[in-house]
Parts: structure tokens; sequence; C-alpha cells
């Protein structure tokens, strides 16, 4: 049985991603100590470690994209001598910064992007992995991409779909915990102890302080620059019918109305993956 237990946040940029880094965190999941600093987009900080955005933006230039590009990962070049090289540096540097700890994880938005180098990272490690899978609504996740990169919505929309939906069949087998930004945001107590619940962390007077403290001093409403819910789709004729349907998909699991290992759910995405790729490979023909 593996003594260390690692929990990868997933999710695409813009997403809430950081602010839920920090809300395991409090949980007691060691993220290092090795932080991006803080920015004016996101001045309450990243709590990404610096050594794991360098792999995974060298990673992504192994395969000639940079993260806003829409392009799908051919599947054949995980094993590519390139990657292998990468893959043995990251495997050294989490056995040397993090395995030592028993409850630990790491969080980049490019990690989804990348999630089956990473899932073979953590398999060659032996560690007992678990994932938080962290949601936006596509049109808060679009419009923040509009105003601070000047992205055009579509390729918004595109994006997040290339982010969400190729990948996320590699953690079927394993313990993980969707979450959506926007029920953290209303209510970060209730959803921090469902995460632990989820993610079998266990709550002690240390952490139950923790997540009052990132309830009432962390999160900062005013941080959260737009919100939608889900009728919103129906407003928005111009919005990509899948990415709807790919969001209330995650949305019925954050909300625990299905469970994660629905047949239903994972019959969907299935179709959902053959949609994305077709649409990737549009974008990209011109």
């Amino acid at each position: 049985m593996p003594s260390s237990r690692a929990v990868l946040v997933l999710g695409m940029h813009r997403s809430g991603t950081s602010a839920l880094a920090r809300g395991i965190q409090m949980l007691g999941v060691y993220l290092g100590n090795n932080f991006l600093s803080p920015r004016p987009d996101n001045p309450t900080g990243y709590w990404e470690d610096k050594k794991i955005c360098e792999l995974n933006e060298r990673l992504l230039e192994v395969f000639g994209l940079k993260w806003e590009d829409v392009a799908l990962i051919d599947d054949g070049r995980w094993h590519e001598p390139e990657i292998e090289v990468l893959r043995a540096e990251a495997i050294e540097y989490l056995a040397s910064q993090f395995v030592s700890q028993p409850l630990w994880g790491f969080k980049d938005p490019r990690t989804i992007r990348l999630l089956p180098f990473w899932h073979s990272v953590l398999r060659r490690l032996g560690v007992d992995e678990c994932y938080l899978v962290v949601i936006r609504n596509p049109r808060s996740v679009a419009i923040s991409l509009v105003q601070r990169q000047g992205m055009d919505v579509a390729t918004a929309h595109l994006l997040w779909l290339v982010y969400m939906v190729p990948y996320l069949r590699k953690i079927t087998n394993t313990r993980f915990v969707v979450t959506d930004y926007d029920l953290v945001m209303d209510d970060p107590r209730r959803q921090l102890e469902r995460i632990a619940r989820g993610l079998r962390i266990q709550l002690n007077d240390l952490n139950k302080a923790g997540i009052e403290q990132f309830a009432s001093d962390f999160l900062d409403p005013s941080l959260r620059h737009s919100f939608f819910d889900e009728s919103d789709f129906d407003t928005t004729p111009n919005l990509r019918p899948l990415s709807r349907e790919a969001y209330l998909w995650l949305r019925r699991l954050a909300s625990d109305r299905i469970a994660t290992d629905s047949l239903q759910f994972w019959s969907a995405w299935e179709s959902a993956c053959h949609a994305v790729k077709g649409l990737a490979a549009g974008a990209n023909s011109g």
C-alpha cells in the first residue's frame, strides 16, 4: 500500500484552479514552497510549483504547442525520446521534493492537457493518485480569456473543450472529485468539506480551522468578475452545443446528481471526445 498520496488539481485556465489549490492546501495537502509569484490578474497567487510549470512548458514545446493553441496532441507521441527524458526528470523532481510527504499535490492548468504524461509519472512513482477536477461555466472562462488575452469567443470555447475533454478518461478508475468554482464561491465551507470526503482526507481541528480561514479570509468574491448559471446557455445562440453539454455533464458530477462511476456519464464523455477531435481538426485544417 503506497504511503504517499498525490492530489493533482485539474482544470482549464481562468476556472478557479488557483483558489482550489489554496483550498486543498488548507486541507493539509503539501504543495511545496517554490511558487510562482502573484500577478495583477491573480493577486491571491497561483499556488503553482515553478519547476512543474517549467516541465509543462517544455512538454508543450516538444509538441510544437503553446498553452493557447487548440490543436490536439497525437496519442502516438507520448513515448518519444524527448518525452521520456522529461518524464525521467519529472519523476526525479517529484521523488526528491514531494513523495516523502504523506499527502501532497500540485496545480497547473496545463496538467489536464498533458495528463497522459503525469499519469504515467505517478504510476512509475508508485504513489496513491487522486484528482480534483475544477470546472467553471465556459462562458465565464471565455469572457476572461477575451478580456485578458484578446482571444475571440469561438476560440476560447474550443480551447475549453481541448483542455477539459480529451484526457479525462485517464482518471476513470481512480478516486476523483469534480467541483464547480461558482459553487465554491457560494458555499466554500461546504464545498471544501465535500472535497475532503471525496478524496478521503480526514478532517481534524487543524484543517477545519484552515477551511474557516479559506472561507473567511482568503476567498474574495470581488475577484469573480462574471457568473453564469446553467440556464444562461440558452441565451447564447452562437455557443458550441458541445461546450454546453460537456459542462452540464461535469456540473452533474459537481452537484452530486450522478456518481463518478456513472456509465451514462462516461458514455457521453466518449462521444464528446470524438466530437472534440473533429472540431479541433477542422479548426486547424486551414
